[in-house]
Formats: structure tokens, C-alpha cells, sequence
């Protein structure tokens, strides 16, 4: 059996992600990036408890970061209860960074064949090249949106016919690898950025496993070189609490819909699929 390794942080979209891989392709270890190392302050840990109430796990694997009700709500709509706890068959290692010395010592000691990346920091070269084939969830079309916050800046930029999900390979980079597959995801109406991204990460965990299936039956996986040239990548830096106002404007005042019925780029620009 081929040995997968995950990398996430501690998000429940990212937990539900793990889980359902899991189920079709067996993950033998998740690393969970987290400055705290997996443990809750006393006022987080009472946030969870008043957000999940009765559904809170007793005794978890994993201690979900959540804060309010209403983020609960959205996770259980989109991934009913996946996204609560990890599967307690699979081995955890935590890490401060996704670079540091303890990763790439379990990559050295594993083995493994494949690794998955969905949402931590830049995973550096010598992390990447102990791995035959290093794959990244990443929420944006790529090339056309690369870097942090996709679905916003689509949406600062009146463009939501090219909202989506990509799976590349994994590089140093920013979102820059070979692509893989990619889907679209059309926003409705009442949807707002949070929703939007946890549509992204149930589409990019559909294409994953349908890509792993293809993969563990021994068929070849064909990737496409990107063209950069044709889109733009943004980072945090350029993020600002002039842009986190516009999309707070957005979201206040349902433009979502207006964009759908008038998006300032009529074209679904070309993805590609598996």
C-alpha cells in the first residue's frame, strides 16, 4: 500500500479534508502546523464550548479551532460532521512550522509517497524533495488568481465566473506548480467569502480523490505547466484593512448577487480537468 502524508493547520475545513481522503486512500500521518502545538487558551477553549454546545467531542483527537456559533453552522451545512474531530486512526504530529527539523525528520524516517498540503505556510525545498510527488489544495484558479485571499480579489474585481479550486504540485512557488485538475465553484446569491472557501475545499476534496483513485490503480497523472503570465499572485502584505473593508461592503450589501447577474468578466477563463 502506498504510504500518504498530510500537512494541514488546525481548521475544520482542513480536518474535513483529511477525513474524507482518508476514507478512499488511507493517510498514515497528518502534521498539523500550530504555534501552540495543539493546545486551546482558557478563553479559546470556552469559545469552542459555547460555539459547538452539544456536539462538542468528548475527549478529541484534535482540538478544532472554532470561535463562534454561526462558523459552526457553515462547517456543519457544507461538511456535516467531518469536520469536527480528526480520525483517530490516523497519527498526528504537530509543528511549529511546517519546516522544521521534526517534519523532515518523519519524512526521512516514513518514507512516504505522496504528500498532501492544504492551507499551511510555504513548505520549503528540502521538505518537498524528500517526497516523490507533493501535491497542494490551493482556493483560486490558477494562474489567474495565485497567492493569498483568491476569493476575495475575485470579488473586488467583479469576477465571480472564475472562482475555483486548483491542485497543483507542490513547489516553493506561491501556487506556481504544474497543474493537476481543477473546478469551478459558482457563488450564489447569499453566499459570502467564508461560504464560498468551504465550497472550494468540498470541491478540492472531491478532484483530490478522484485523482488519488486514478493514482493508487497505477495510472500515470498528467500535469500542466503554467502559464504566470496570465494571471497575478498576491500575498499577505498587500492585504489591508482598505480591501477587508470593501469585501465587508460587498458581503453587507449582497453585491454577490448583483456580480452574478453583471460580472465585469463575462468569460469563464479555461481550467483543467482530470
Amino acid at each position: 500500500m502506498k504510504k500518504v502524508i498530510a500537512f494541514i493547520k488546525l481548521n475544520a475545513p482542513l480536518v474535513y479534508f483529511v477525513n474524507q481522503v482518508h476514507r478512499h486512500t488511507p493517510i498514515h500521518t497528518v502534521v498539523i502546523e500550530d504555534k501552540h502545538l495543539g493546545e486551546l487558551s482558557a478563553l479559546n477553549r470556552i469559545k469552542r464550548r459555547i460555539a459547538l454546545g452539544p456536539s462538542q467531542p468528548v475527549d478529541p483527537h484534535v482540538t478544532v479551532r472554532i470561535k463562534t456559533g454561526k462558523a459552526a453552522t457553515l462547517y456543519t451545512r457544507v461538511f456535516g460532521q467531518d469536520w469536527l474531530d480528526l480520525d483517530r486512526s490516523i497519527q498526528v504530529v504537530y509543528c511549529r512550522n511546517i519546516n522544521d527539523p521534526v517534519v523532515e525528520e518523519l519524512l526521512q524516517r516514513e518514507q512516504p509517497d505522496l504528500l498532501l498540503d492544504h492551507g499551511t505556510s510555504i513548505v520549503k525545498d528540502a521538505i518537498i524533495e524528500k517526497v516523490p510527488l507533493a501535491l497542494n489544495l490551493h482556493w483560486g484558479l490558477s494562474p489567474y488568481y495565485r497567492g493569498t485571499h483568491c476569493t476575495e480579489w475575485a470579488l473586488i474585481n467583479w469576477d465571480p465566473r472564475n472562482i475555483g479550486v486548483t491542485i497543483h504540485r507542490l513547489t516553493k512557488k506561491i501556487d506556481g506548480g504544474d497543474l493537476l485538475c481543477q473546478a469551478r465553484v459558482e457563488p450564489e446569491a447569499d453566499d459570502s467569502v467564508d461560504s464560498i472557501n468551504m465550497k472550494l475545499t468540498s470541491e478540492g476534496t472531491r478532484i483530490v480523490i478522484e485523482a488519488l483513485a486514478l493514482w493508487e490503480s497505477g495510472n500515470d497523472l498528467v500535469f500542466h505547466e503554467q502559464d504566470h503570465s496570465l494571471g497575478y499572485l498576491t500575498l499577505n502584505r498587500q492585504w489591508n484593512r482598505s480591501l477587508r473593508a470593501t469585501i465587508e461592503n460587498i458581503e453587507k450589501n449582497k453585491l454577490i448577487a448583483k456580480m452574478i447577474r453583471t460580472p465585469a468578466r463575462k468569460e469563464r477563463l479555461p481550467i483543467i480537468s482530470l
